[in-house]
């Protein structure tokens, strides 16, 4: 796995993997120019981007079909450096009518404990919890734990 970062002025990098290209950027209160997200906010993408890919895949597996399937993470940043996120808190909202809540909520339960990589690199810092909701209601709730 590679990626490179290369450096546009101010806060700014064009930023290159595989294939792909992206702005980094931080936000103007920040002293950048709010070109693309910042790093932080990349790895927040991350970390509900794996265990969202994770629980779609379990879930086609088990045969239990998708409708929508929404991650949302939400960190907030300590005020003293290193600035790491004092906890991440992640919503999975999902929809279909063939989807049992047991096979949802183990499906997260897999992928925070089990599958995503993103997730164990950050959780021993800041501590991930999460909530389920299937259509519309809450399911399930708990945090990611990890055995390295």
């Amino acid at each position: 796995m590679k990626a490179e970062i290369r450096y546009l002025g101010q806060t700014a990098f064009e930023t290159s993997i595989r294939d792909h290209k992206f702005m980094m950027d931080t936000q103007v209160a920040a002293g950048g120019e709010n070109q693309g997200p910042s790093p932080k906010e990349l790895l927040l993408a991350a970390i509900i981007g794996c265990s969202g890919m994770d629980v779609a895949a379990l879930l086609k597996k088990h045969k239990m079909a998708l409708e929508s399937l929404t991650v949302h993470g939400d960190a907030e940043p300590r005020k003293v450096h290193p600035r790491v996120f004092s906890s991440v808190q992640v919503t999975f909202s999902a929809t279909g009518t063939n989807i049992s809540p047991e096979g949802l909520n183990d499906a997260v339960y897999q992928s925070l404990t089990k599958f995503c990589g993103v997730s164990a690199m950050v959780n021993n810092v800041s501590p991930i919890n999460y909530v389920v909701f299937l259509n519309d209601k809450e399911i399930g709730r708990g945090s990611a734990k990890f055995d390295l």
